[in-house]
This record gives structure tokens, C-alpha cells and sequence, in this order.
């Protein structure tokens, strides 16, 4: 019977943490370029379920299959599916056909990986995105941009038809493996390989990248969890009120 509680307050965990992922995608349903984040789950401390019977004498023992005692959180990664592109006619939205990444910079030097290309342009005339962090150029500098400035599909970024650089797109080898912080910057890890500039990934200018979130969907985990939850606080009662009977009923009696 405390094997029953245990089994059921784990799988009371994993519900709280489904609210939790689910109610984080729906808060970024509108978030540029937010990639969804999946949940993997595993079996916790399985263990072979044997069939014991005498013979000759003797006890043989028969494999049957095994028995899971719950289930936990195993992993929380990014669905690095390519959003909708959306069409805004502003001069400073760009949306990434392809695996490429743009170029972050924060004031502390460190460099950040992003598919969010809502940019502005801030007082000193450089491409920033929401927080003032620059974008960089394929050899990591700063941006100069004006609201005339034009980027062709290959990253070349033009002012009055002369090249003045190229965006910096960045690919890696394994997206999976990115290491998320916040809700739209990735930083790269020794599983996820350094960053290599993408020539293969196209830029449209204007167009703004859709978050990879379903809402109804994220809704229905949401409901299924929320009665997943009831049913297991029901079992814990239950079997607390079990636990209770054996210890102060049938156990005097014996």
C-alpha cells in the first residue's frame, strides 16, 4: 500500500510538471522565433515480475515481464521545428529559411544563438533586438542599419545598392543538444558543436518567424494533467485511508 502511495504521488509530480511546460508554451504562443519545449519521460526503478511454482521439490522460478514502480522527468529539450512565416513589411523583422541562427551579443561579450529577428535599430544606428543586445555580421561585428538599409536572401546586408556586409547566420551540428536560456537565446555545448557559418539558410526581410506552439493542443495536456492529477490525489486517498484500516483495525485483531 505505501508502494501505492509513492507510485501515485510521483505520477502527481510528473502532472505538475506537464501544467508547468504546457502553461510556458502558451505564455510564448505570440513570442518571435520561441521554439516549444518537449518533455521525455522514463520508468523509474523497474523491477521482473516472476511466477514462482514448486516442482520436484524444488521452487522454479518464471520470468513474466517486469513492473514499473512510477515514472519521472527524464528530459526538457526545444522542438527546433521550423515555424510559420508571417509577413510584417518592417524593415527590421527577419525570418531564417533553413537551420541557421542569428548572432546575439550581451554587454557581458558573451555570444547567443537566436531565431527571434524582430530587431530595431537603437540611438547609435545598430540592429538590436528587444533587450538592446546587437546583432553581429558574419565576422562578429556590430550592425550599422538605417530604415533604407536592405538584406538579401544570401545575408549580404546593402546600403544605396553598395554590400556592406552579411548577417551572420550560424548553424550547428546538433540543434538538439543546444543549451536554452530564457525563452529564445541558445548557447552552444560540447554536444551540440560549435557554431559554423551557414551559407545555406535564406533570410526574408520582413517576415518574422512564428512560435511552434499549437494552442489547443498545449490546452488539451494541459486538461488531461489536471484530471491525471485528481485521479492520483484520489488513489493517495484511497490508499491512505487503506493503510489507516490495516494498522488501527485489522492489526488489533490479530
Amino acid at each position: 500500500m505505501v508502494r501505492g502511495i509513492y507510485t501515485a504521488a510521483m505520477g502527481m509530480l510528473v502532472d505538475q510538471a506537464i501544467v508547468d511546460n504546457a502553461s510556458n508554451n502558451l505564455a510564448n504562443v505570440d513570442t518571435t522565433g520561441f521554439k516549444r519545449d518537449v518533455q521525455a519521460f522514463r520508468s523509474y526503478l523497474q523491477h521482473e515480475i516472476l511466477r514462482i511454482e514448486a516442482k520436484d521439490g524444488r521452487q522454479k522460478r518464471t520470468p513474466l515481464g517486469t513492473l514499473e514502480r512510477g515514472v519521472t522527468l527524464d528530459e526538457v529539450r526545444a522542438d527546433h521545428t521550423q515555424g510559420a512565416m508571417e509577413m510584417t513589411e518592417v524593415n527590421t523583422d527577419f525570418a531564417i529559411d533553413g537551420d541557421g541562427f542569428f548572432a546575439i551579443q550581451k554587454p557581458n561579450g558573451d555570444v547567443y544563438y537566436t531565431r527571434n529577428g524582430n530587431a530595431k535599430i537603437n540611438a547609435q544606428d545598430i540592429l538590436v533586438n528587444d533587450q538592446n543586445d546587437p546583432f553581429l555580421n558574419d565576422v562578429g561585428d556590430m550592425i550599422p542599419f538605417s530604415f533604407n538599409t536592405v538584406v538579401d536572401p544570401q545575408g549580404f546586408i546593402l546600403q544605396d545598392g553598395v554590400i556592406q556586409g552579411r548577417l551572420g547566420l550560424y548553424s550547428f551540428e546538433s540543434v538538439r543538444h543546444l543549451r536554452k536560456v530564457g525563452y529564445t537565446l541558445y548557447q552552444p555545448t560540447t554536444r551540440s558543436g560549435e557554431p559554423q557559418l551557414d551559407t545555406e539558410s535564406r533570410i526574408y526581410q520582413g517576415y518574422q518567424e512564428k512560435a511552434t506552439v499549437n494552442a489547443i493542443n498545449e490546452m488539451v495536456k494541459l486538461i488531461a494533467a489536471q484530471r491525471h492529477f485528481d485521479i492520483s490525489q484520489k488513489v493517495v486517498t484511497t490508499e491512505d485511508q487503506l493503510l489507516d484500516a490495516a494498522v488501527n483495525k485489522v492489526g488489533p485483531t490479530r
